[in-house]
């Protein structure tokens, strides 16, 4: 690899950004590429670094894992625990992916409201009176940095932080093959059955603001940047799963997107639980998508559509658990490592691309 060099958002060298930053990543997917990429990672090895089977009901590996590298999460309730911790290892060159309580946030829609844990940023510099992030909510013009000064409520905030460790992935066909096409497969084809009991419940009982907002940052953090990474990570060893990955990532962000246009109709609590009804036509569509990658990854053509399953909840527990994680009122005690959100209704998301990513 090439020498370190300091950590940029350049839309030029990013994967699928073309009209905003959170084209096919999340925000902390952005952060690490960053990291990445300053490290010498070639697009191609970013994509494989990153791409991981879909999991959407959880719990078959091991949080913050991939499959050459790791995040390292730092959890505290309270910020000041371990913001000695989060200086020192900027300042030795460590840039730190921070997740702060929005509640402290400076400038936040949500400072002194909620306590809102749901969005990334990277620390790239560190003072005792200066933090200087890059935030894919900055503004472009300023190179997506924002310099934060240091006080109380920013030190508190800081209650859950993570550094990066990876070594450039080695795949071949085969490893793609085994460590990233069949287990997606398989979790897939046994969840389809938990978005049908996750649709049916919605069906029945509504969904509320809190569900629908942890419902979004599972899509768009989790779900559609696994298909988008899958997708260029296969496109040369495995071009129809490819293609189907592809279909599949832009029918879950279509839901994504869905859900943050009814956020702005369903207000912050939104207990009116038939806000979000129209999306579930949506959901609806997203499923179809990944059968047929399931489809076509199997290369059995029934079986996305097969024998069903008899619908359960284990996705809408999935969901609960996720809201209790990033929207909480209290912050979460220490924990698991948090989820990959890609942000609050405020966040724009924009059609993704596959182009510039050579091998």
């Amino acid at each position: 690899m090439a020498d370190r060099e300091r950590p940029v958002f350049d839309p030029a060298r990013s994967l699928g950004w073309r009209t905003g930053p959170l084209d096919g990543l999340s925000c902390l997917l952005r952060c690490t590429e960053a990291v990445l990429r300053a490290q010498g990672f070639a697009p191609l090895d970013v994509a494989r670094a990153l791409a991981l089977p879909v999991d959407l009901t959880g719990g078959r590996r091991e949080p913050a894992r991939f499959r050459s590298g790791r995040l390292s999460w730092r959890n505290a309730v309270d910020g000041r625990e371990h913001w000695g911790e989060l200086t020192r290892l900027v300042a030795e060159g460590s840039p730190v992916i921070l997740m702060p309580d929005r509640f402290y946030w400076p400038g936040d829609e949500f400072e002194g409201r909620h306590h809102f844990l749901d969005h990334m940023v990277l620390v790239i510099g560190a003072t005792e009176t200066e933090l200087e992030v890059l935030d894919t909510d900055a503004p472009p013009e300023d190179g997506f940095v924002r310099r934060i000064p240091v006080s109380p409520a920013v030190v508190r905030s800081a209650c859950r932080f993570a550094t990066v460790h990876f070594e450039p992935p080695e795949d071949t066909a085969d490893s793609l093959r085994e460590t990233l096409v069949r287990p997606m497969t398989r979790w897939l084809a046994e969840d389809l059955a938990a978005l049908d009991g996750f649709a049916e419940r919605w069906e029945r009982e509504g969904l509320t603001g809190p569900m629908a907002r942890a419902l979004h940052v599972l899509v768009l953090g989790e779900l559609q940047p696994a298909l988008f990474l899958t997708a260029l990570s296969v496109r040369d060893t495995d071009p129809a799963v490819a293609d189907a990955a592809r279909s599949a990532a832009a029918a879950s962000q279509r839901l994504g997107l869905a859900l943050l246009g009814a956020h702005r109709y369903a207000g912050e609590e939104a207990q009116d639980r038939t806000v979000y009804r129209p999306v579930l036509s949506v959901f609806g569509s997203a499923r179809r998508a990944l059968a047929a990658l399931v489809a076509v990854s199997s290369g059995t053509p029934e079986a996305g559509d097969g024998p069903p399953r008899p619908a359960d909840d284990r996705l809408w527990r999935r969901v609960e658990d996720m809201r209790a994680w990033c929207f909480a009122e209290d912050v979460t005690p220490p924990g698991p490592p948090a989820p990959a959100p890609a942000g609050t209704a405020a966040h724009s998301v924009t059609p993704m691309t596959f182009e510039g990513v050579q091998p």
